[in-house]
């Protein structure tokens, strides 16, 4: 038996015993904001209506309060990695085979850099004596896509928001309208941004434009969405200005540098510096003395420390 089969019929008897349950009984105690938290809870689980929350954490799903048989309650099911989101009180817990679209799913150690993104999933059982309830984010997923193509109308060149689920040195994952997608610096910033932890985290919304859109994938560029700061640099920045600017990242030699309008400088120092001097998110002071039109970037020389 499959884990996903395993985790419906646990699904199924966990539904059943919900329903035997005296709420009122149960809920009479509640403060209000519990009890608006368990409503929510309820209303999702009743009728399918999306929740949304963040994540605080990962952890194994735990042995069910609910009588399985044994091919149920294996190891394999009970040692699955769950994304924790906590509305306010109550535990809600989305296993890994729920969390990615079928034929999407990311490698197992993306979901130990997910904490503090925001995601959108249904409930799919309650466990009302234990204070925690099971989710899909899939079944969310899927609402997202409808959506989006009959509500929202999305299609290539749409400007839309996107969630940033996790970040790493040179990737990002973010879901928008139901997909989820990985971009890296190209897709991202005109600016070379170096590590992408520097930039960006889990939770942030960016605005992205839609680059295809079909029932199975969606295509999007937070860079397409923004104006490309390099046009009018000459102008702005001509050579032999001094400008301020923040070191993003040191490669072969060479120290980029991000101006306050969003222009990337590559530099060299000035003869009386060394490189252990600077460090990455610095704020330096530089001199113009290029601009390349075929890189997108100005040259510039390093004159020295801000602050």
């Amino acid at each position: 038996m499959e884990i996903n089969q395993k985790i419906q019929q646990w699904l199924e008897k966990a539904r059943e015993r919900f329903f035997a349950l005296d709420l009122n009984g149960l809920d009479e105690a509640l403060t209000p904001a519990e009890q608006a938290e368990w409503d929510n809870i309820y209303a999702s689980f009743r009728s399918g209506s999306l929740m949304r929350g963040r994540i605080v954490g990962i952890e194994n799903m735990p042995q069910p309060e609910v009588e399985i048989n044994s091919e149920i309650s294996d190891e394999e099911v009970t040692n699955m990695p769950c994304m924790i989101v906590l509305p306010y009180r109550v535990k809600i817990l989305i296993p890994e085979p729920f969390f990615w679209w079928q034929g999407e799913e990311r490698e197992s150690f993306v979901l130990n850099n997910m904490a503090g993104a925001n995601v959108d999933f249904v409930i799919v059982a309650v466990d009302r004596m234990a204070g925690c309830a099971i989710a899909s984010r899939t079944m969310a997923l899927s609402r997202r896509r409808w959506e989006a193509k009959e509500i929202a109308h999305v299609e290539e060149g749409s400007i839309v928001d996107c969630d940033v689920l996790t970040v790493g040195p040179s990737r990002l994952t973010l879901s928008c309208c139901g997909y989820d997608d990985t971009l890296t610096q190209i897709g991202l910033s005109y600016s070379y941004l170096g590590d992408l932890r520097d930039t960006y985290r889990p939770g942030q919304i960016l605005h992205a434009k839609v680059l295809s859109f079909t029932d199975e994938h969606l295509e999007v560029s937070v860079k397409a969405a923004a104006p490309n700061p390099y046009d009018g640099a000459r102008q702005r920045h001509p050579p032999g200005s001094i400008r301020m600017a923040s070191i993003t990242s040191k490669y072969a030699g060479g120290v980029f540098v991000r101006l306050d309008d969003g222009c990337t400088a590559v530099c060299r120092y000035a003869r009386h510096f060394s490189d252990d001097q600077f460090q990455p998110r610095d704020t330096v002071k530089v001199e113009i003395v290029a601009h390349s039109d075929n890189k997108q970037w100005m040259l510039a020389k390093i004159k020295g420390k801000i602050g």
